[in-house]
């Protein structure tokens, strides 16, 4: 017990010389609050704040700026090829339909059953956005029109020959204004009629 009691102030002792030396080597942190700086110290580092905190602010800008460009850029970019993947789709679908429609004239125009062909042109007529649809022979003769105001017209005054001469299902786009699906109607050995669907241009 005595020699407990003995090592025990010199244990203390060390503890306190060790704290000591410690404070006595970071004395100078406790004082740096206190410290009074020369003034053109002080404008220099208020300066250096300002400065870090305006080229952050800066390059914060610049980054969601550049952000701004990319998703823009992307969002044009997705949209246009979402354009053209249904702009492709509605040519399929156009052109399967051209198909039908063919093969329904033909078999009329080779029986010469007119009225049952106006009767075809007239239901499709009828569908979204179609403004006419015309039936027109291998000679430019205008056989059938749902827009009755025309049939007294030549074929070659509604649409010009390089459109009259096509040799396969054809979308244009903007002929005269107007999207049209031209549909030629074949025999044993060559064309003997096509059929013009006119459609309304949507206004984009």
């Amino acid at each position: 017990m005595t020699a407990n009691n003995k090592q025990n102030p010199n244990q203390q002792s060390q503890v306190d010389n060790f704290f000591s030396l410690v404070s006595a080597k970071f004395e100078w942190l406790a004082k740096v609050p206190t410290m009074q700086m020369p003034g053109k110290y002080a404008i220099v580092l208020v300066g250096i704040i300002i400065v870090i905190f305006a080229w952050k602010i800066i390059a914060v800008s610049r980054v969601e700026a550049n952000m701004s460009k990319q998703l823009e850029l992307e969002r044009v970019l997705i949209t246009q090829q979402a354009r053209e993947y249904a702009d492709q789709q509605y040519i399929k679908e156009e052109e399967r339909f051209g198909q039908i429609l063919s093969w329904a004239v033909r078999g009329e125009l080779i029986r010469n059953n007119i009225d049952q062909i106006d009767q075809y042109l007239s239901e499709i007529v009828k569908m979204k956005d179609t403004e006419r649809v015309v039936l027109i022979n291998d000679d430019g003769k205008l056989l059938v029109s749902t827009d009755k105001r025309l049939e007294e017209s030549n074929g070659t005054e509604l649409f010009p020959k390089e459109i009259l001469n096509l040799q396969k299902i054809t979308v244009k786009s903007d002929v005269e204004g107007k999207k049209i699906l031209v549909v030629p109607v074949m025999g044993l050995n060559k064309k003997i009629a096509t059929v013009i669907v006119s459609y309304k241009q949507q206004k984009l």
